[in-house]
């Protein structure tokens, strides 16, 4: 059970690690003006929040980053949906109101989507018709920087098709997001779920790192109106 400004400074690592992609450590907390606490005791709570497996420190660096059991809670019991802007608003309702057929529309919501999230997104309309985009935002992503991981991560490409019943199972149990291993995509990422129709899925793809708290207002929006 965490305390109180335990949950205060892991939201903050968390939302300043999804900004930066750059390891949180104590004196930048410290130095943040949030706190009104000393670094030292900060290193305490680093340190406790570490130990109950939410934190983790890489070996090239003294500051922590979440782990994939610190996003699964942060998402669970911390995340607040941000407000969509007016810009990506009005996108939303051009395109809404086009003239274009319903899987024409389905395909620019997925386009504007993958430009402004800079995620992948996988639009499926049936066992035998998908579209892709935004793979090219997803492999910029800092963390896919690493050969290995990118190769891992470009085989969601081969696996989409063969992942379609566990993710649309995992849709029907309510699961609106799978994160790391339990994300049979790819483990280096986390999607979001999304349905619409008799069988179709709206799948938005990034690094464990995303924005949850506009993706999901996003892919929210982009649901409402397709249906």
């Amino acid at each position: 059970m965490l305390t109180d400004r335990q949950l205060q400074i892991f939201q903050f690592v968390i939302e300043q690690y999804i900004k930066t992609a750059e390891p949180i450590g104590s004196k930048f907390l410290a130095e943040s003006g949030v706190f009104d606490i000393r670094e030292a005791t900060i290193r305490n709570e680093l340190r406790a929040l570490e130990e109950a497996g939410y934190l983790t420190h890489p070996h090239t660096s003294a500051g922590r980053i979440p782990t994939e059991s610190g996003y699964r809670f942060f998402v669970e019991e911390l995340l607040v949906l941000k407000e969509i802007g007016n810009k990506a608003q009005e996108e939303f309702d051009i395109i809404a109101k086009s003239e274009y057929d319903k899987q024409q529309k389905q395909k620019f919501f997925a386009k504007y989507l993958a430009e402004v999230s800079g995620t992948a997104i996988i639009v499926v309309f049936d066992r035998n018709s998908m579209y892709y985009t935004g793979f090219s935002s997803l492999f910029s992503e800092p963390e896919f920087r690493e050969y290995e991981k990118a190769l891992s991560v470009s085989a969601i490409f081969d696996k989409c098709e063969s992942c379609l019943e566990t993710l649309k199972k995992e849709k029907e149990k309510g699961k609106y997001y799978l994160i790391g291993k339990e994300n049979p995509l790819s483990e280096h990422c986390s999607t979001l779920l999304g349905s619409f129709g008799e069988n179709g899925l709206f799948l938005l793809t990034g690094p464990m790192r995303m924005d949850y708290g506009r993706n999901i207002s996003y892919l929210n929006k982009i649901l409402g109106l397709i249906e």
